[in-house]
């Protein structure tokens, strides 16, 4: 599973009508993230008249007495100044920012932060980090311990007694989900299970916990527990398609064929090109003994997604059917 943010660049306000600004990099803590950009005052160029409106009424003038009021000010103590900048760059969305594209800095940046009192938000960023490292077991085994601690997420592994909110209940499911779906890269359905089933104790109403904890039923030859789970189906449209999937392979595994397809054409109406739909629906026509059209959904899944998990169980089916094509 892929987390990611997307950093916002802050800017200083402009007075109107002054120029003599110039871009800076946003110093951050690890150097491996990509910077933001601010903007500072350039109080030389203003005080030999770049701004040529009168001082006391144009913008240029109120930027002059700020500097005025900025020299005047005490200097912070030796050291401050580099604590603060570095309390203010600690979160948790600059630390997932680069999880797809540098993993590796994902996690440097987590374990600085951790060495600086970090506390569950950067436990989480590092689990995320191994995760996407390849070493989905760490991850899994962190973010369901994580999971179980109360008070997220100023919650503290060391403290008892810690008391949640609605927001911290609603934080503890996301970070069961994501022990939930590492679980699974781990292919460890059991524990992915128990993950799952613990964070909808949080959450029951989670939607994403849901469609993992059914899909993880599916896995586990407990269909039936799926289909509970994704009835009555999610309102969001997107969401809805994706427990329409989920459900019509809970109905194949009950050998429901028809209430399967029924679903899975629902949810390919929404979205045509979806591989997993696509895949699914190919399994339900080679069980109807529709082989060409089988083939023609498989290879589909190939040619729009051919570097995808779907793309290889679909080169896998379409193997298989081309050694026995006339097996359901």
């Amino acid at each position: 599973m892929r987390v990611s943010a997307c950093l916002p660049v802050s800017q200083l306000p402009q007075p109107d009508g002054c120029f003599g600004r110039f871009p800076i990099a946003l110093a951050r803590p690890m150097g491996r993230m990509r910077a933001g950009c601010r903007v500072l005052t350039v109080a030389g160029a203003m005080m030999v008249g770049v701004c040529a409106l009168p001082v006391g009424d144009s913008a240029c003038g109120r930027a002059r007495a700020a500097e005025t009021v900025q020299q005047a000010a005490p200097s912070p103590l030796p050291g401050q100044e580099h604590s603060d900048a570095s309390h203010e760059a600690w979160s948790f969305a600059r630390c997932t920012a680069t999880l797809s594209d540098d993993p590796d800095g994902a996690r440097d940046y987590a374990q600085d932060w951790l060495a600086h009192g970090g506390g569950l938000e950067a436990q989480q960023c590092e689990a995320l980090a191994r995760m996407e490292l390849g070493d989905v077991a760490t991850a899994a085994a962190s973010l369901d311990r994580l999971a179980h601690v109360p008070g997220w997420p100023m919650g503290d592994t060391a403290v008892s007694g810690a008391v949640d909110t609605t927001q911290s209940l609603r934080r503890r499911a996301t970070v069961a989900e994501q022990a939930a779906r590492a679980w699974q890269a781990d292919d460890s359905p059991r524990q992915a299970f128990d993950s799952a089933t613990y964070g909808l104790t949080l959450e029951p109403g989670d939607v994403p916990l849901r469609l993992v904890y059914a899909r993880v039923a599916v896995e586990l030859d407990q269909p039936q527990r799926a289909i509970d789970t994704l009835t009555p189906l999610p309102s969001v449209p997107v969401e809805r398609d994706e427990a329409l999937i989920a459900r019509a392979t809970a109905w194949r595994r009950m050998g429901r064929i028809e209430q399967a397809m029924t679903d899975i054409n629902a949810a390919l109406k929404d979205m045509p090109r979806n591989g997993a739909a696509l895949l699914e629906r190919g399994i339900l026509y080679q069980r109807e003994g529709q082989m060409a059209q089988a083939r023609a959904d498989w290879q589909d899944v190939v040619t729009l997604s051919p570097d995808s998990d779907e793309a290889d169980l679909a080169r896998q089916d379409l193997s298989l059917l081309e050694t026995d094509p006339e097996a359901p």
